[in-house]
């Protein structure tokens, strides 16, 4: 016989065997969409995190690049320009810092290398000056 885990929720008794619970979780999934084309590779929370910098280091929200309730549309022309700037940064970390590797937890630091779009724009939309 099985152990049984049991719990109560609003008056009623749920109970799983332990074969149920024993299960490892699933390992995160890697976002692998085709709008995706620079940032592959990422596990989701990654992906959201670099996503979440990316607004902190430029000082603005999703909707900057991306069109509101679509983000997988190719309508709003900063998107390219994103694309052209992450290629930029990609470029540069694996010229200059090929052995990065990022040591702290999902969102603490880049998983695009040490040269991160705040390197230049330090919040701001436009860096104040040019490199």
């Amino acid at each position: 016989m099985c152990p049984v885990v049991v719990a109560c929720v609003s008056g009623y008794v749920l109970s799983a065997p332990a074969a149920v619970r024993a299960q490892p979780p699933n390992p995160p999934a890697i976002v692998d969409t085709p709008g995706v084309t620079v940032l592959t590779g990422l596990t989701v929370p990654e992906f959201e995190a670099e996503m979440q910098q990316m607004n902190v280091a430029l000082g603005v929200s999703c909707g900057f690049c991306h069109a509101r309730g679509n983000f997988a549309a190719e309508t709003n022309p900063r998107k390219a320009t994103a694309r052209k700037m992450l290629e930029m940064v990609k470029g540069l970390n694996q010229r200059y810092f090929p052995d990065y590797k990022p040591s702290g937890a999902v969102g603490d630091e880049s998983r695009l290398g040490k040269v991160t779009c705040f390197t230049c724009h330090h919040g701001e939309e436009r860096p104040k000056t040019t490199p």
